[in-house]
Formats: structure tokens, sequence, C-alpha cells
């Protein structure tokens, strides 16, 4: 209506309001905080809605809930994805890039082309993983970062946040292989695997999670290997990728919101398999022609490649804080080591009767079976209410070397083993191969020869609290790899001396400082090592292990009866290997990492229904977010 009442018609106005391609050279720089609609003439400018500039997606901002793993920003769903894949080169690495790259990802491989070893770098390949990507129509680019270099991980996904926008996804497949074990391999070759296996997670981990927790979305993929999680005999490598396992379940489910933290553990036809099965065969420790049979029917690295990439997608973010077997045709979701038997050890009238009575008839039958027995009529009476012999029969063990620089913990060890006529000789604590074997010589040199090594070094105090879960699993993650190495020197200083001598078995029992997540990761590694002593010494070392999840004050005495049990009972000799636990007021065994389920689909491609059986197995509580209810 006008002034004087009159109707007035108006042509109605019809707003853009819906996203437009707009070129990139209209955009304006990435590096420019100024919105791209302000690159554009002023009457265009209300015609065209655009994202923010990058630096200003870059810096993020709370877009979920915090339980909410589903669809990323759609703010960055409007730019290219860009994933970064270590490893690759070749092998599963190549395949998941590749796989990537036909889905429309911006991929940068990184290599930085040295041989399976590591020990000597490389030409430049004629065809490389980032170019036959471009060659496809995708896009990709090289780069030659290690992952042992933190810095240099850390400015390669700034540089592409920066560059891209963001950073979407990490796959970290960088590996090499050197032959090491629980009684061989160089001190050199032991540390380098622990570098590029753990130490270049670790530093992938530390560079990608603060860019993906500012963004508020993220995928992280590690790569782990059933030799660290089965029973085998792969020294460094086996440590290494138990110890990979055991921080992806833990730093999983403390991720921040939108990003997960997920590892693979394959089995494919690679080069590094190829290389291993070949140093089996020479070494004699492989039947003839099985180590190529089973070569043969494993799947290629490209049948790999589709699972890797859904792993990362965006529907999978449900999932977090999981290991998964794949191989090609199936996938298995490996559960993390759990507790099958526990026993009191507070308010106990003889915790050394408690133990005679439930580590056979408990532990050991859960060790052997993986499953308690428990769940039936109650199985030992009123076992902590009796009382003991007046005196500890003797130990089968005579001398024993107390390696520990934790004067509680070895008061209470020397105490038990004392109690039961074994001499002790304590030793301090010291680092690295040699050290460790001239520390045992100098003993049995001085006090003459022994029959078992407790080793118990002190491990780093846990960090505030106050800091966000993801931040303090890393930093309590800080120097694992020294501290592998120092476990690995007095596996290996055992195994030496028990080579020289008669009095066989050597018992060797490490006890390993675990009240931080670095050091359950330390247990576990230390576990999976001990698992291989029998078979790799052909029994002339039985190597036992316990994490210690209390203060020293709180487990001491309980500690030193177990010492006691695992040293001067034949029938502990079947907890070789174990995941023992100790705790304030309990004692336990936790399993190994096993499958608890397994999806057979053929492969490679994923189908649509796979997140559904997985999340039945795993039972998580947030349903996959492409499917529908």
């Amino acid at each position: 209506m006008d002034a004087e009442g009159h109707r007035v018609l108006r042509r109605p106005e019809h707003r853009h309001v819906r996203l437009h391609a707009v070129p990139s050279q209209q955009r304006g720089p990435p590096r420019d905080d100024k919105p791209p609609q302000w690159q554009l003439w002023p009457w265009l400018r209300r015609l065209v809605r655009l994202p923010r500039a990058a630096r200003a997606v870059a810096r993020g901002r709370k877009l979920r809930g915090p339980r909410h793993r589903g669809p990323i920003d759609p703010v960055v769903s409007s730019r290219q994805r860009v994933a970064v894949v270590t490893g690759g080169g070749g092998g599963i690495g190549a395949a998941i890039a590749e796989e990537l790259g036909r889905d429309g990802w911006f991929v940068v491989t990184v290599d930085p082309l040295v041989t399976l070893d590591g020990s000597e770098r490389l030409q430049e390949p004629e065809e490389t993983t980032a170019g036959r990507i471009v060659a496809a129509g995708g896009s990709a680019r090289a780069s030659s970062v290690s992952v042992t270099d933190g810095e240099a991980v850390r400015g390669l996904f700034n540089e592409l946040v920066e560059e891209q926008g963001g950073l979407d996804a990490v796959v970290n497949v960088a590996g090499i292989t050197r032959q090491t074990g629980f009684a061989h391999g160089a001190e050199q070759d032991w540390l380098a695997v622990l570098a590029v296996h753990l130490g270049g997670y670790l530093n992938v981990l530390d560079a990608a999670l603060p860019l993906m927790a500012a963004a508020g979305h993220g995928r992280i993929l590690g790569v782990t290997s059933g030799s660290g999680w089965r029973a085998a005999d792969a020294g460094a490598y086996s440590c290494a990728k138990r110890a990979v396992a055991a921080i992806t379940w833990q730093i999983g489910r403390q991720a921040p919101p939108g990003v997960t933290v997920n590892a693979m553990s394959p089995i494919a036809a690679t080069r590094m398999v190829a290389a291993a099965i070949e140093r089996a065969r020479q070494a004699g420790t492989a039947r003839s022609g099985r180590g190529f049979s089973l070569f043969e029917s494993m799947p290629g690295p490209e049948h790999l490649g589709p699972l890797g990439a859904h792993i990362v997608g965006e529907g999978f973010g449900w999932c977090t804080g999981r290991v998964l077997f794949a191989g090609g045709s199936e996938v298995a979701v490996i559960d993390e080591p759990r507790l099958l038997e526990v026993v009191r050890s507070e308010d106990v009238v003889s915790l050394a009767q408690v133990l005679d009575a439930v580590v056979p008839r408990a532990f050991v039958t859960a060790e052997a079976s993986q499953a308690s027995d428990g769940g039936g009529n109650p199985r030992f009476g009123q076992i902590f209410d009796q009382a003991g012999p007046a005196e500890a029969a003797p130990a089968q063990v005579r001398s024993c070397a107390v390696v520990t620089d934790r004067p509680l913990l070895a008061a209470s060890v020397t105490a038990a083993l004392e109690a039961r006529s074994v001499t002790c000789h304590r030793v301090e604590v010291p680092h690295g191969f040699r050290n460790a074997a001239a520390a045992l010589s100098s003993l049995v040199e001085a006090a003459g020869p022994i029959d078992a090594i407790v080793v118990a070094p002190s491990g780093p105090r846990p960090t505030d609290r106050a800091t966000d879960g993801w931040r303090q699993v890393l930093a309590e993650h800080g120097g694992i790899v020294e501290h592998l190495h120092t476990d690995a020197g007095w596996s290996r200083a055992a195994s030496d001396y028990a080579a020289g001598t008669d009095r066989l078995p050597i018992h060797l029992v490490t006890l390993i400082d675990a009240v931080t997540s670095g050091g359950r990761s330390r247990a576990q590694a230390s576990a999976q090592l001990a698992r291989a002593a029998v078979g790799s010494t052909d029994g002339r070392v039985i190597a036992f292990t316990a994490s210690i999840e209390a203060s020293e004050a709180a487990v001491g005495e309980p500690l030193g009866e177990l010492v006691a049990h695992l040293l001067g009972n034949p029938e502990a000799r079947a907890l070789a290997g174990a995941e023992l636990a100790v705790g304030a007021g309990w004692l336990g065994l936790r399993s190994h990492p096993r499958p608890i389920g397994s999806v057979t689909y053929g492969g490679p491609a994923v189908p649509g229904w796979l997140d559904v059986t997985l999340r039945e197995i795993i039972g998580a509580t947030v349903a996959p977010a492409h499917v529908e209810a």
C-alpha cells in the first residue's frame, strides 16, 4: 500500500541461497582471512554464498556434540578432502592411497624412498603412487619426509592445513624390516625398527591430533600386525606392533570430538612379508616350501585398499579405538587384553597359600584356554582365612639378580625370595644391550652363577590429569622406545647367559610400572616379547611379565609373593608369557589380544552392510552414520 492507501504491485525477488561453484581463482589466496565473497564484484557478492576462507576453516570450531562422530562439518565437505598416507610409495600404503584418490581425495604419499631395511636411499622411481593417482584423474603429490622426524611430520601437516584448508585423514603404514627376536638381532636393528614402527606412529599422532581437534573432525589409521598380538618371535617388530595396538585402544577412547583413531592389522603379499619369509628360509626356521605357499595364498595389497579407505571415510566415524584385522576377503575385530581371573591380595592370612590354590586351578587354566572357568560352583572355599605352612618351601632357584631402581619393590621381592632360601643380589638398572650384559657378567664373576633375574625398572610419573585425555596419553608415551630398548636388553642378557651355563632354565621376571597409559603399553609389549622366550631359546629361558598398576606401597608385599611363586613353583611355568597384573588389593590375569568376531565378504569391495555387522561385534552404542533406521 502506498501513502494514500492504494495497492502497489511489486515484482517478487528471487534470491540465490544455495552454494554455487566458483572458479578457484575468484576465491582469493588460501591464506587470506578475508571471506571469498569480498573477492567478487559487489553486485555479484549478494548472489553467491561461499565457505569461509581456508585459514578460518583451519582454526576450526566446535561443530557437533561430544559424542557425535558422524558426518563432518558441511563447510569442510565443500572442499576437497585431504589425506596423508605414510609408506604410500608401495604395498598396502599405495593401495590405500590410490583408493582414496579414486574417491576424490587430495592424497599426499609420504615415503623417504629407502630399502626395506631402511639402511639405504633408493633412486626416484619412474612411476610413483602420486603419479598414478594424477594420471587416473585424481589429485596427489609425494613427500620424502620420514616418520622418524617428528618436526618434519608436523611441518608437513601444518603446511597442508594452510594450503588445502584442512587435514582430514592420516594413514600410517610406514615401516622397515630387520631380523630381530627374543634372543637375536643387533642392538641398532632393534632401535631402528622401534623408531620407525612405534616412534613414527607417535610422531604422526602428535602432529595430527591437535589439528584435527581444532577442526572438530579427522580420521587416523595406524597399522599393527598379527606378530604384535599372536605369539611370534619377531623381536622389535612384535614389541612395536603390540605397542601400536595398545596406544590405539587407549587413545581412541580419548580422541577429541569428531576424531577417530583406529588401527588395521593387515595380511598381504607385500615385499616386507616376502623378505621375512626369505630370511626364515635362509636361517632354516621355515619348512621347505611352506613359507612360499603361505605367501601365495595371501591377498595382494590392492585387495586391502578399499577397506583402508573405508575406515578413514566419513561414514566410519562411529568406530574409534579399535584394531581391525584385514585379510582382503574378510575382516575381524581384535579385542584388547581383558581380565580373565582376579584374586584378592589384601586382608589375607597367607597370600602364599592363596596363590598355591588359585594359580594352578584358575590362572593356569585360564591362560591355557584364554577363558575363565568360573561362573559355576565356588572353586576355592575359605582360602583367604587359611594359614600357610610355618616355613615357606624352598624355591627351585637358588640365586637371583634383582635389577631395579625402586627401593621398596626391591625390599619386598628380596624378602619374599629370601624366605624361600633364595640368595638375592641387587643390581642397578643399566640401559642398552651391552650395559645389561656387562652388569650381569660382573655379578656372576663376583657372586657366582645365578638361576633367575628379576627386572623392575621405574617408569615415568603420571602427567597432569587436568589436560585433555588424548594429550595425556601422548605425553605418557614419551620415552617408550627407550624403555622397550631397556627391557629388551635384559631379555638378550638372559638369553646370552643361558647359552653359556648349565644352570638351566634361567627364569626372567619383568615387572613393568603401568600406572600410566605409556606404562600399560610398555607392559603389553613386554608380555608380547616374553611369549617368544621358550621357543626362541629352546627352553633355556622362561620369561614372565607382570604390570604394576598401583603404587609401590600398595602392591609391594603381594608383588613379592607373586614373584616368589613364579620362581618357586613348577606349575607356574605355564604362566610364561602370560599377561599378569598387580593392583591395589588384587592380582589378576589378562587375556591375550584375540579376534572376537569375523566378517567374510569376499572383497575387495566393501559391502554396504559391513558396518552394521561390525557394530554388533564391537558392541558400539552409536549407529553408523550411513545406515538408515
